[in-house]
């Protein structure tokens, strides 16, 4: 299938499913007393609704000798409260037919429950009581402080390659809290004391640091009543949250390491800085991606992976709050040496600064990130996780009607400025992992 056809056919998809969606999406947005932002988003596609709580505290808060918090209370949440049951907060959401789950960032902690209509009260009532109620006790922090460890140990450190984004990161940054990951250090885990947790429960898990998202089938009248009884009488929090207004300083010399891993196929990892979330150079380096690793035309697909050179290749960039870098790896095949593959690689990003992409290659990376937005854009969760992040991070939730726009400003010009700016081999680290 040749090139033009599949941009053709991205485009049509693309056009198709944002015409599908007919109108903007309609929320409304309003504040409670003690600081809470609500964001409301009816939608009766289906019998379900999904009730999403989004906490502006992720790893990047933390004290550089107590990392790991935010990620621990992630678990720590889910013990249960004054009127639920240790262990019990997942098997009365599921015996409700509901599913729910929490995952941490850098900059974020969010929580949700996608649950029948019908059950919406039991959802809010569940997430007002860890929000004020939480059951934080010297248990609950023992227990979870060694399931946080035992994570780290299969997720990380056992793993293969586990360790990737730690490294990287701790040699990226030199001042941004950025250099550490959210899973944290575990003596840092360990040395913490209960009054440590505790404080940090009470400084950031509070209204005024939260946004509440319920979007699905709801009655909006019955919703705010209920969004009043639960949430209305809960404190608002008053002690100061920690921002970080760190500036990390643009490197002028590329850092180079080895790290030994159990691992069979060495490996070169790679790490660039790069724009926030929201700049208009973010979506820029979003279409930078997809053109390098985004699907079967891609440049690091088709030059590198297609060649032999290695067994897998990418490329892949998530926005965060703060200026973030972009994360490139390339797995060696059997008898193939990490200084081609680096080379390999180098070469195609280094295609990105020397002129303007070619025009369909633009095109159809552009059709790409419109059709995954639109699409993801008709799912709740997509809605909901959207709403929550324009609201914490840019005090914006109605970006997510322009969003599509913000994609098609972009120029070929805008790119190659951005990969002139951010893909720089004297601003980036190098690893090579090799087997101990």
């Amino acid at each position: 299938m040749n090139k033009q056809l599949i941009v053709l056919m991205f485009l049509i998809g693309a056009v198709f499913t944002v015409k599908g969606q007919d109108e903007k999406i309609k929320f409304t947005e309003y504040d409670l007393s003690n600081g809470l932002h609500v964001i409301l988003y009816p939608n009766d596609a289906t019998p379900n609704v999904m009730v999403s709580l989004m906490y502006h505290v992720g790893a990047k808060n933390e004290d550089p000798a107590r990392t790991g918090f935010a990620h621990l209370f992630e678990h720590l949440m889910f013990e249960g409260s004054e009127n639920i049951g240790r262990g019990d907060y997942f098997g009365i959401v599921q015996a409700a037919g509901g599913s729910l789950n929490a995952n941490t960032t850098q900059d974020r902690t969010y929580y949700f429950e996608n649950m029948p209509s019908n059950e919406l009260e039991l959802a809010l009532w569940m997430e007002s009581e860890r929000m004020y109620h939480a059951k934080i006790d010297t248990v609950g922090v023992n227990t979870q402080k060694g399931v946080v460890i035992e994570e780290r140990k299969q997720s990380y450190d056992n793993q293969p390659y586990g360790t990737f984004m730690e490294e990287l990161g701790k040699r990226a940054y030199t001042v941004h809290p950025y250099r550490w990951q959210t899973i944290g250090d575990p003596e840092h885990i360990k040395a913490s004391s209960f009054d440590d947790i505790y404080n940090f429960y009470k400084t950031y898990y509070v209204p005024n640091n939260a946004v509440l998202v319920i979007a699905g089938d709801f009655e909006e009248k019955q919703t705010k009543e209920w969004i009043a009884d639960y949430f209305g009488s809960i404190p608002k929090g008053t002690l100061p949250f920690y921002r970080p207004e760190i500036v990390e300083p643009v490197p002028t010399v590329e850092v180079r390491d080895t790290v030994y891993d159990n691992i069979q196929l060495p490996a070169v990892f790679m790490a660039y800085h790069a724009p926030a979330a929201g700049t208009k150079e973010s979506y820029a380096m979003d279409v930078l991606s997809q053109i390098l690793t985004g699907g079967k035309s891609s440049w690091l697909k088709t030059n590198v992976d297609d060649k032999g050179l290695t067994a897998q290749s990418l490329l892949f960039y998530n926005a965060t709050e703060d200026p973030g870098l972009v994360y490139v790896a390339g797995i060696a095949n059997m008898g193939k040496e990490l200084p081609e593959v680096e080379a390999a690689i180098t070469a195609e990003i280094a295609k990105l600064t020397a002129g303007l992409v070619p025009e369909e290659d633009f095109q159809m990376a552009l059709a790409a990130k419109e059709y995954q937005t639109a699409s993801e854009y008709k799912t709740l969760s997509g809605v909901s996780n959207a709403l929550a992040s324009n609201y914490t991070y840019l005090k914006d939730a109605g970006r997510i009607n322009k969003e599509l726009s913000f994609y098609n400003e972009i120029t070929r010009e805008d790119l190659l400025n951005v990969a002139r700016k951010y893909f720089q081999p004297n601003s980036r680290v190098v690893l090579y992992y090799l087997p101990k």
